[in-house]
């Protein structure tokens, strides 16, 4: 269920603003060079949970560091990753938040504002395919925190899927539809505070 997602590393998923220049779209410089220019991403998702039950809703990205996730009905949870915290609104509106530090989880690599795969040591498998690769990603330094697979597909490598592993071993994955690369977002859809103030001021 979406506690379990919740807990492990959220991650999430991406834009190129840059020209791929090599002859391979999906040589691993170009996919490097692909999460480096992603900047925002909005998109639906569906998701499958350790259980193998599902929930959806849409994905906001605004790199570096910030993420949304707001579940459809009947669930409703809110999401958001900001200022190094991850923070979990259930649908019943309470105003405070379960919140876990972000940096504990895989998709921080991912949320970084620089993210070079050729030099940090992080990739940890790559596969190639036409048209498609899988890309698995773990911390050198803290590899009990658990991995985050990435699938790119398309003509230009665009991230299309993502699964979580956290560090007991379950993993919840996230299918990306109906992707947007809007120019902005507005910041206060980020902003845990704001979010905690709304709903108190709605009580």
């Amino acid at each position: 269920m979406i506690k379990n997602f919740l807990k492990l590393p959220l991650f999430v998923a991406f834009l190129t603003t840059g020209s791929i220049i090599q002859a391979d779209p999906y040589s691993l410089e170009n996919i490097s060079q692909y999460l480096q220019n992603l900047k925002i991403l909005k998109a639906d998702f569906l998701q499958t949970n350790p259980d193998e039950t599902r929930s959806s809703g849409t994905i906001l990205i605004k790199r570096p560091g910030r993420m949304r996730f707001e579940y459809f009905k009947p669930d409703k949870t809110l999401v958001v990753v900001s200022a190094g915290a991850l923070a979990i609104f259930d649908p019943k509106g309470d105003e405070e938040p379960i919140i876990y530090p972000i940096k504990n989880n895989p998709i921080s690599l991912i949320l970084r504002g620089e993210v070079d795969l050729l030099n940090v040591g992080i990739v940890e498998n790559y596969e190639k395919r036409f048209e498609e690769a899988v890309l698995t990603i773990r911390d050198p330094k803290k590899p009990e925190r658990g991995s985050v697979r990435l699938v790119f597909t398309g003509a230009k490598p665009e991230l299309k899927e993502f699964t979580i592993k956290n560090e007991n071993g379950s993993s919840t994955s996230i299918l990306l539809n109906d992707i947007e690369y809007p120019k902005k977002i507005n910041e206060t859809l980020f902003s845990i505070s704001l979010e905690i103030n709304k709903r108190t001021n709605n009580n």
